[in-house]
């Protein structure tokens, strides 16, 4: 048994050296994201009669299922609302980025062939998944060290030092347990993707389970979810350690399981067996078009479903929206209704303006979201450069200009069809629910998510900028997207309204009623094409960088 694992600790220095960057910005990211945000709290709910208040609106069944269950209703301190508001969220992020992790250094390797190279050479069979889960023990660990420290250290009364550290303890387990996840998805899946996807979608099936859970205060199911029973630590309340180490009881279980697999599988294989292809290539796949819509479409298809039910979610709660935020002034602040506003409003206009305002604050949400499909679909020539298969298309009759536009044709129609699909779904499940008092109007609500689409075409013209000028650094862009994110929710908790760090994002520039100043839209579609015309002329000149 011994000799399975052999040589682990070589392959362990080797995967932090490839983690040194990738891993670093999303730990900085993730960790300034913590550190920034909770001296926003205290700044927004500065006492105990306004958290007390908004602890009551937050405590009713829609807000339950988003976030969970409010613990520390009675005494509602800012770390009790800390603790509840952020920390699904954060180890959400955390799991994604563990995913990331595993697949990049299992299922990616066997697909880009460095796997083989590895097992040629004297390493034990289980050496490779072994050394991978201690990099992300190891990873994970620095997180949640650094987060509690993080916290610790911005001195908020209710945010004591041992409450801090294991909200960072409780981060960091729960990225381990999706570590686990998705190490066994890796081997069930027959390629990278496919255990990506599978992984992602535990995420989503272990949020709606948590959900389930918490609306019907069925506690077990809640704890079934790592998402329903992290909360159950209750960081900054009661700091309960029992779930963290269950959670370290199902990982172990999780990962014997998939160190089982892995000694069973032939390399390269999967449990869940590929479908076969056809005999015949289809007629589409004699262009760089076709080819590059064929590597697409089961991305672009499953995220349209992904916006289409987001969308659809939203406008379920949109019938009792109005009723739970217009006697909130934290609610209203967060949607961008001034409280003065609304005193001298007859009740019908009331809600008008808060259904209205709620609908521009979830297009600006879904539109963001929207960004993540729209970069894939950019960014996935620079993965089939990395890996050699660029070369094979390239070394063929095909111009890299062709080849280059399939990927960025297919991001600026994603770009269109996403948004498109999360208007679609937003108006059809209010009109489901109010019937023919339908707030929204449709052609009203399809321009609202069209006006984004310059914001969406700018961060693709960026994308084809690093593809093009830094394909070694195009996940500096996840980066810019973390920025942007920040920037549109975060940023004005943070910085002065007229701060020049909002001019660096598209988002600032878009105006608030659908196409009422058409100059800031063809500014920012001018941007996208010049960045866009750049980065074409830069990856024609340059050589080819795979690894």
């Amino acid at each position: 048994m011994q000799g399975n694992f052999e040589h682990s600790g070589v392959l362990v220095r080797f995967m932090l050296r490839r983690e040194r960057v990738v891993s670093s910005v999303w730990i900085i990211l993730l960790v300034m994201f913590s550190i920034i945000l909770a001296p926003g709290i205290t700044t927004m709910f500065p006492d105990q009669g306004v958290r007390d208040n908004f602890a009551v609106q937050l405590n009713n069944p829609i807000m339950v299922s988003m976030m969970g269950p409010i613990f520390g209703i009675e005494n509602y301190s800012v770390g009790a609302m800390y603790g509840g508001m952020m920390l699904l969220w954060y180890v959400i992020a955390v799991a994604a980025m563990n995913i990331f992790l595993v697949v990049r250094h299992t299922r990616a390797d066997e697909e880009g062939g460095r796997a083989e190279v590895v097992r040629s050479l004297p390493v034990g069979r289980l050496a490779n998944i072994h050394a991978t889960m201690i990099t992300a023990v190891i990873i994970n660990g620095i997180l949640a060290l650094l987060t509690g420290l993080g916290l610790a250290a911005c001195g908020i009364e209710s945010m004591g030092f041992w409450g801090s550290m294991l909200y960072g303890l409780a981060s960091g387990v729960t990225g381990l347990i999706f570590a686990a996840i998705t190490m066994l998805f890796c081997q069930l899946s027959s390629n990278a993707s496919g255990a990506a996807g599978l992984s992602f979608l535990s995420i989503g099936i272990f949020y709606m389970v948590r959900a389930a859970g918490d609306l019907n205060g069925n506690e077990i199911l809640s704890c079934l979810s790592p998402l329903g029973l992290v909360q159950r630590s209750q960081v900054y309340v009661e700091n309960h350690i029992w779930p963290t180490l269950l959670l370290l009881l199902q990982t172990a279980g999780i990962m014997f399981a998939a160190y089982k697999l892995n000694s069973i599988r032939d390399l390269g294989q999967g449990f869940i067996a590929a479908k076969p292809g056809r005999k015949n290539a289809s007629p589409a796949l004699l262009s760089s078009f076709g080819l590059s819509c064929r590597l697409l479409r089961g991305m672009i298809i499953a995220w349209f479903i992904i916006m289409f039910m987001l969308g659809a979610s939203y406008g379920s709660v949109i019938g009792d929206i109005g009723t739970f935020i217009q006697d909130s002034p934290e609610y209203l602040a967060i949607i961008g209704v001034p409280v003065e506003m609304l005193e001298f409003m007859t009740d019908a206009q009331k809600e008008k303006i808060i259904i209205e305002s709620f609908g521009t604050f979830i297009t600006i949400m879904m539109t963001l979201i929207c960004f993540v499909p729209v970069l894939n679909s950019v960014l996935r020539i620079r993965a089939e450069e990395r890996d050699g298969r660029s070369e094979h298309v390239l070394a063929r009759v095909v111009s890299r200009s062709n080849y280059l536009a399939g990927y960025v044709i297919i991001a600026f129609i994603a770009s269109i069809i996403m948004q498109l699909a999360t208007a679609v779904g937003l108006y059809m499940s209010t009109a489901a629910v109010t019937g023919d008092n339908n707030p929204f109007v449709f052609d009203t609500l399809i321009k609202a998510y069209l006006n984004f689409l310059p914001a969406l075409w700018v961060m693709i013209g960026i994308a084809v900028v690093f593809i093009g000028v830094f394909p070694k650094a195009t996940g500096a862009i996840w980066g810019y997207y973390g920025f942007v994110c920040f920037t549109s929710f975060l940023g004005p908790m943070v910085f002065p309204e007229n701060s020049w760090i909002f001019k660096l994002s598209p988002m600032t520039y878009i105006p608030e009623q659908p196409f009422e100043n058409m100059t800031p839209l063809i500014v920012l579609t001018i941007v996208a094409i010049v960045f866009i015309i750049k980065g074409f002329v830069f990856y024609r000149k340059r050589d080819m960088i795979t690894g």
